[in-house]
């Protein structure tokens, strides 16, 4: 099987993706600073991905350098957010089969986001 691969930097600082807010009478909203930064990552990934959304996903490795601060498992869940529809098609287990990550301490002003993502040829 053929593969390909992308490495992709994002100059951002590395964001845990919150909860979702209530307030009684309101619907659930997320936080307006999370929102932001998906929005920037978005629009930085748009401006690099030049392809279709990825139906199938080897692996996508995701190293966060940065402040140690929040969960793995939530600033992965904040990149998948923003790839959605964009990089890949979903971030189900169908289309992305493996995610291998890691959290690097830097300083706040060394912060950024590395991506790697393999693919079968299509």
């Amino acid at each position: 099987m053929e593969i390909e691969t992308a490495d992709l930097r994002l100059p951002f600082r590395p964001m845990s993706k919150p909860r979702p807010r209530t307030s009684p009478g309101r619907k659930p909203y997320m936080d307006h600073d999370y929102m932001e930064w998906r929005r920037n990552v978005r629009a930085y990934m748009g401006e690099w991905w030049a392809k279709p959304p990825l139906t199938f996903i080897n692996c996508l490795v995701v190293h966060f350098y940065g402040p140690s601060r929040g969960d793995l498992d939530n600033r992965i869940g904040a990149v998948m957010d923003a790839g959605n529809g964009l990089i890949w098609t979903d971030d189900n287990v169908s289309v992305i089969n493996a995610i291998a990550s890691r959290h690097v301490k830097t300083s706040t002003k060394e912060a950024h986001i590395f991506m790697k993502i393999v693919w079968p040829v299509q």
